[in-house]
Parts: structure tokens; sequence; C-alpha cells
């Protein structure tokens, strides 16, 4: 077990280089809601998501790190590991099957009040189907056949996952069991069902299998069969159907309510929706809520925000001391790229604040092009850091061989070993006339008494 965990947290840190993996978006606390804006779920978080995470823009959190039981929506943390391990043991997932058992029900199925994909027993899946049924479908036959399938065994299975969730960089994340049953042990919070969701979106497979509406399964043995998803936001026959859903699944807590984890894709732009505690209704005894916050938030992300250039890559920010150049006494600092991100679109890019932070107080000759010397941070609402990047200087400047060689002169002038010297030397001139000094005395003493014997 110890060596399975160890290659899970190489294979992790390996999948997530690039990652803020623990790499958090950009946003410190995000925009406002408008006000006429209703949302019912108790904690939310809504990101847009770019080519990497640590270029992801927080654009709307309500208390996003607030702990709350996922339900099912934790079938994004099963997919997520059950991917890492296939990946890490190199397995088929189209030829690699495992088997449902009677002892598998009696243990994890029967009089938890699951529901199933009527697996029966003796039946034979590929990982593939499994995979998916499990996402689809909150079928604990399907996904208990699917730990033990991978790990040997539910609760090595459960280890792995949460030793995975630890890795990358979930804080307040704990699961307990895999069918999204209330628990003690059952745990997460909206920023980290946003980290779960993002490492999931590092495996190719993930995407096949989630955007799909239906599967159908072929047994090793046996008749195929097809599932249909019973999220509403899938469903085109809904009220809460919404076409640039790209993948989505939803749970329920028996304390807390419903939830809701969704990614959605629509002119060239990709945003994440975490909603959790929900009702069951408001007080007109409407249902759905958390799809309707899902799509309340999706809907104001597209309409009100747009991706814009808000830093030029050659536009001057600061300048900097410079010593030990002829021509020059100072250098320009430059963003090392242009900063490109979504904001809202009716943003006055002059009232970005620039925090700018400088790694040194001066700097010496040479300097070449490029070099790092700080950084800036883009602020908006106070203290939303909507983007960031290092500042570097603007040209090369080549030292001065004489002012260099004055320096050193100076500098030796100034150093301490020059006052040591100093000091010595007039400790020894100071002995020296001392000497002389005593020895004149001396002298004129003996003539004194010379002169007196005569």
């Amino acid at each position: 077990m110890l060596k399975k965990r160890i290659v899970a947290a190489l294979s992790a840190l390996m999948i997530t280089v690039g990652m803020l993996c623990a790499a958090l978006p950009v946003a410190a606390e995000g925009y406002p809601l408008p006000e006429d804006t209703k949302l019912y779920a108790q904690s939310a978080i809504l990101v847009n998501l770019t080519g990497d995470a640590e270029g992801d823009v927080v654009l709307y959190q309500k208390k996003a790190d607030e702990v709350h039981a996922p339900g099912s929506m934790m079938r994004y943390a099963v997919a997520a590991y059950a991917l890492q391990r296939i990946r890490q043991e190199d397995m088929n997932i189209d030829k690699v099957t495992g088997k449902y058992t009677a002892d598998m029900f009696n243990r994890y199925v029967a009089g938890t009040g699951v529901p199933t994909a009527n697996m029966t027993f003796g039946e034979e899946w590929t990982l593939r189907d499994l995979l998916a049924v499990s996402f689809m479908q909150s079928a604990s036959d399907a996904v208990t056949v699917l730990a033990v399938a991978i790990d040997g065994s539910v609760n090595a299975f459960m280890d792995g996952m949460n030793d995975m969730a630890a890795d990358i960089g979930c804080e307040y994340t704990h699961f307990s069991n895999l069918t999204g049953l209330d628990s003690l042990g059952q745990y997460t919070t909206a920023r980290d069902m946003y980290r779960i969701i993002r490492y999931c979106q590092q495996f190719s497979e993930f995407e096949e299998m989630a955007a799909q509406y239906q599967v159908t399964v072929k047994p090793k043995s046996g008749g195929s069969r097809t599932y249909v998803s019973n999220n509403s936001l899938l469903q085109s026959s809904s009220i809460h159907h919404y076409s640039p859903i790209a993948h989505s699944r939803t749970g329920l807590s028996e304390h807390e309510g419903r939830t809701c984890a969704s990614v959605a894709r629509d002119q060239g732009y990709e945003y994440l929706v975490v909603v959790l505690g929900c009702p069951e209704e408001n007080q007109k005894g409407e249902t759905g809520l958390h799809y309707r916050d899902t799509k309340t938030l999706f809907q104001w992300a597209f309409n009100h925000f747009d991706h814009q250039t808000v830093l030029g890559k050659s536009e001057i920010i600061a300048t900097l001391p410079l010593e030990l150049a002829w021509d020059t006494d100072h250098i320009n600092l430059v963003p090392a790229d242009k900063v490109a991100t979504v904001v809202d679109k009716n943003l006055d890019l002059t009232q970005i604040i620039r925090k700018v932070t400088l790694y040194e107080e001066s700097v010496q000759a040479p300097v070449e092009k490029g070099q790092v010397l700080g950084q800036v941070e883009l602020i908006v609402n106070t203290d939303q850091v909507i983007g960031r990047v290092d500042l570097v200087a603007g040209e090369t400047v080549e030292r001065s061989q004489l002012l260099w060689a004055l320096q050193g002169v100076g500098g030796f002038f100034t150093s301490g070993w020059f006052w040591l010297i100093v000091g010595v030397l007039v400790l020894l001139i100071g002995c020296y006339i001392g000497y002389a000094i005593l020895h004149n005395r001396r002298r004129r003493r003996q003539r004194l008494q010379r002169g007196g014997r005569m």
C-alpha cells in the first residue's frame, strides 16, 4: 500500500506540473453579482478556465472555502483518481474489466438506498463503461466494481483518492465512501472541487466520457443496455437545460441540500461553476435551485465578461537607478509579456491599479535585456488581482570599464581593509613619534650629564 501511495503521489506531481496544484486562480475576491441577482447556494465559485490553471481567474466566489457535503458530485474525484491509476498502471480501459459479485452487493450496495445500474452478479464491464456509468449515474454497483478492478478493494481506492486530493492541493476535502452518502468524513469545498475538476481535465479520457449524455455498455456476457443522464442541465426537454454545458455532475446531501459542479463552453470562453448547499425549494415552491444558480452564474459570465489585453508588453511600468553605465543613470522596466485576461466588459482600464514590486533598490551594469528585476500586479475592486507579470529590463546596457575601475578604487578607500591599514599606519607613526621623543629626551639628558662633568 505504501508503494502505491508513493507512485500515486509522484504521478500526481508529474501530471500537475504547470498547474498551481495546488495552484490557485489569480483573483482574490472576484466581482460582486448584480444587485438583482439571487443566489440560493450556501457556497459557490465561478472560474474562468484558461490554457493552464495558473492563468485561471476567479470571477465570483461565495464562501468558497466553507466545508459542505458533496453528495454524488464527488464522482469527479472518483473519475480523477481512477484515470490517474489507469495511466500509472498503463491499463487498457477497453480491455481490462471488473466483475460484480454478491460480496460487493452485500458490503457496499445493499441497504444504502443509493441507485444502481442493475448489474447482475458475475457480470463483467470494461473500465470505460464502469467509468462512464459511475460518473453519469449515482450507480453504487458500478462505482464499487470500478474501485475493486483498479485497486483491489474499495478501501485501497478510497485511500488513494484521498491521497490524490491532498497531492493536488485540496485543503478541506476528505472522502469516506464512493456513493456520495452523507458522512462525517465526507466533505469538500467549492474551491477544492475546482481543483479536482481541473485535475480531471488533464486526462483526455475524461472529456470523452463526461461529455456524453447517454452511454451504451456492452457486458462481456449478456445484452447491451443504455443509460441516460438525469442531469436536467443536459436534458433538452427540461426547463433547466443549458446548451453550453460541456460536462456536469449533481449531488444530493440529506442534510445540506443539492450540489452541482459544471463546465460550460461558448464563444471561445470556458467557465467552471460549483454550487453547494442549495435548498430543495425556495419560498415560491420552485425546485431545481442548484440548476438555477448554475445557469445564473454561467449566463452572467458569458454576458458580462470578455477577454481584453490589460497591459501591453512594451509599456514602461517603472525605472530603476542604474550604476556603472556611462550614458544613462536608470533602466526602464517593461512587462515580460502582455497581460490578457477576462474582465468586466465595462471596466475602465485606466482605473486598474498597478502594484509594482522591485527586487532591488538599484542595479549595476551590465544589464541584459529581459533580465527580471521586479513584478507588477494588476488590481481592480481594491483587492482583486486580475493579473501579474514579471518586470524586465527593456534594453541591454553595457558596463563602463572606467566607472567600474573608479568604483573599485573608491571601494577600496571606503572598505574596512583600507581603514584597517590606515589605523595600523597611524599606530606605527604614533609609535615612531613616541619613540623619537623618548630617544631625543634620552640624548638630551646624556649631553647635559656630560656637560656637568666637564
